[in-house]
């Protein structure tokens, strides 16, 4: 509990009043799901779905985004509590492989039949538009996008089974950004109000994906290797991206938000991972991937990805990631929970802020004179309950989230991350596929950092160079409240409004708000 109350203070008034709200929203929706239920019982219907698609229609196809990865990519690592789901499985024969609507339904018949000999090819485009309409320095608007082509392949159902094919599924993603990032132009650098914008560089075709998934013994152990990211397996959950944010999609940010080891979506480096499920509540992931000063980078081209197949340059050490899962089901309603607790190690050296070689201080970062420490460590805690259950799927509810993330504030920007949400999907009986979000984030600044701008301010030099920033650095607030509309078959679009509290984490910036939407349609 002393981590939220160091200064700077988490129950600042601002922060206290728009929490307050915050949690009067959420406590709103929880009861007035509950009233709607008590003539239901809550019981989850195990009905069959009236959807005539055999492929399409899973209960929870709209809540897995692009970025996700490890169990949420499949069909079967998202239907524990799913008897609706679980039943679809076994008539289309491929448990492995994921299984979202299309636009275009079936691909006049060409989509079930590549499906039915163990191929999922998919296509979709994702837009994130976001404006300011107060605070920032000033106000500007923007649009970012992706189009995305993602292949699946189990190769038992293609080929046949055998030793090596049996449970074998490879997975390649490709995908190519565009667009305008808001956040730099109002002056914020530390979460991007689109989170979509970012490290996949301006490049039409970048390879994202290159592995492949090796079920063991029905599943108690899953073997993950090839070019993937740490983001993909580890802290990760589809109710991150649920929001347009990106202090929390597709990782939360103090993990992921600088270059190198816990690597996120769209980057990756060569990689191995291993899950073992020893029951059916409990698991234990453990992994170890390559650090690439490259990954976020355009040198030789690395950027793309592409170059990494055949060459490895840019090798700095090795990311060894550790995160233990418990996945209870409460009550006759089966009310699925997700409890991770995970730590990382990076071997890599990385600059100590404001740190010399001989032990004083410095104003030029990445100087001559700059330290360099090796090995850093990052931790986190993330919990989410089903409280109400509205429908069939893991995530037809009331779902409460919280997380807490800690990283080392010798070479991090960020030091701590609180997170606080709701989700609520299938309240409405007649939009059942609609969902509705709230969340609050609070991120606090490395102490390292903060004192190496003093020093320099105190000396008349720039602190630009450190952290980015035209003030002292602090501690920033954001809270999110968004909706998805089920359009239409393989369509959503997503209403959403933020407001940052000391944007950039900078108290000489005004609160900004925003307003825009986030839209997706798989084709």
């Amino acid at each position: 509990m002393a981590l939220l109350w160091n200064k700077p203070n988490l129950l600042q008034r601002r922060e206290f009043y728009f929490l307050s709200c915050f949690l009067m929203m959420g406590g709103t929706a929880f009861f007035d799901s509950t009233a709607k239920a008590v003539d239901e019982k809550n019981t989850p219907p195990t009905g069959k779905t009236k959807d005539t698609d055999a492929i399409n229609g899973l209960t929870d196809w709209q809540l897995i985004p692009v970025g996700s990865g490890g169990d949420w990519l499949t069909t079967i690592g998202r239907v524990q509590s799913n008897a609706v789901d679980r039943e679809r499985i076994k008539e289309s024969g491929n448990p492995l492989l994921p299984q979202p609507e299309h636009l275009f339904g079936t691909w006049g018949g060409i989509q079930p039949w590549l499906y039915k000999r163990g191929i999922n090819l998919n296509f979709d485009n994702q837009n994130e538009f976001a404006g300011n309409i107060t605070g920032g320095t000033r106000k500007r608007s923007a649009n970012a996008g992706a189009a995305d082509a993602q292949l699946d392949v189990d190769w038992s159902t293609l080929v046949g089974k055998n030793w090596f094919t049996n449970g074998l599924v490879s997975h390649m993603t490709v995908i190519g950004r565009y667009g305008a990032n808001l956040s730099p132009m109002i002056g914020e650098n530390i979460t991007q109000v689109q989170e979509i914008y970012g490290a996949g560089g301006n490049v039409v075709a970048k390879l994202v994906n290159l592995y492949s998934d090796k079920y063991f013994m029905d599943g108690k152990i899953v073997t993950s290797f090839g070019r993937s990211n740490v983001g993909g397996f580890y802290a990760t959950s589809p109710i991150h991206c649920y929001f347009m944010n990106n202090g929390i999609c597709g990782n939360p940010k103090p993990l992921s938000g600088q270059a190198a080891g816990f690597n996120a979506w769209p980057d990756s480096t060569w990689g191995i991972t291993t899950l073992f499920r020893p029951t059916k509540h409990f698991s234990i992931r453990i992994g170890m991937f390559q650090v690439n000063r490259y990954a976020y980078g355009n040198e030789g081209g690395k950027r793309a990805g592409w170059a990494a197949i055949v060459r490895t340059a840019g090798n700095a050490g090795g990311e060894f990631p550790l995160e233990v899962v418990y996945e209870p089901h409460w009550g006759k309603n089966d009310l699925v929970g997700h409890y991770k607790f995970g730590f990382a190690y990076d071997t890599s050296s990385y600059p100590v802020w404001g740190s010399g070689l001989s032990g004083k201080k410095i104003t030029e970062m990445n100087g001559a004179d700059q330290r360099w420490k090796r090995g850093r460590d990052v931790e986190w805690l993330l919990l989410d309950q089903m409280i109400h259950r509205n429908g069939p799927g893991d995530l037809n509810g009331v779902i409460g989230y919280v997380g807490f993330v800690h990283s080392n504030p010798l070479t991090f920007q960020r030091q701590n991350e609180v997170m606080v949400g709701m989700i609520n999907t299938g309240f409405w009986k007649a939009r059942p596929m609609d969902a509705v979000g709230v969340l609050f984030i609070h991120q606090i600044m490395s102490g390292k950092m903060r004192d190496a701008q003093r020093y320099n301010l105190a000396n008349g030099v720039s602190i630009g160079n450190i952290g980015g920033a035209t003030g002292i650095q602090t501690a920033e607030t954001t809270f999110e409240l968004t909706y998805i509309i089920h359009v239409y078959r393989g369509i959503r679009f997503q209403p959403d409004f933020q407001y940052e509290i000391n944007p950039n984490a900078q108290k000489n910036i005004k609160d900004a708000a925003f307003l825009g939407f986030k839209s997706r349609v798989d084709f």
